[in-house]
């Protein structure tokens, strides 16, 4: 298992982190009905907001930390599966806003819903090119 493999399994880990804390802050935002309106709530969003950086702020470590020392067969496969992430991107954010559009009250979508699904989004995208990544290589962690 080289380098690349090992910083794709990292960001994998940290794209399933980053999805699993933005998905629990969006059930408590709707547990206890908080809004963004509600001048009182927005410490408890201001504090969900933080929480959901972290993963962000992960990502950004595992790639300024890994050293860029890749072969020729590693940048074609960054490169493949960057398409698939996009391509899932767009899929997610279609689908998500569909659902939203249909499913709320008058085709109406609250504004931290948007800003949601961007950092979503965002998470799918490392999340697919990851997976696509690791089938390239080959699941098993073959030495190079």
């Amino acid at each position: 298992m080289n380098k690349a493999q090992k910083r794709t399994w990292c960001k994998l880990a940290v794209s399933i982190l980053g999805l699993m804390v933005m998905s629990g802050a969006l059930s408590i935002m709707k547990i206890y009905n908080l809004e963004m309106r509600d001048p009182q709530d927005h410490n408890a969003i201001r504090m969900l907001g933080l929480l959901n950086t972290i993963p962000l702020i992960l990502i950004v470590v595992l790639d300024w930390r890994w050293k860029k020392i890749y072969d020729e067969r590693d940048i074609e496969i960054e490169r493949r599966a960057l398409y698939y992430g996009i391509v899932g991107a767009f899929i997610f954010l279609g689908a998500a806003g569909w659902y939203l559009t249909v499913v709320t009250r008058l085709g109406s979508v609250k504004a931290h819903l948007i800003v949601s699904l961007v950092y979503l989004a965002c998470f799918v995208w490392i999340l697919v090119s990851s997976s696509a990544a690791l089938i390239q290589y080959g699941w098993g962690g073959k030495k190079s």
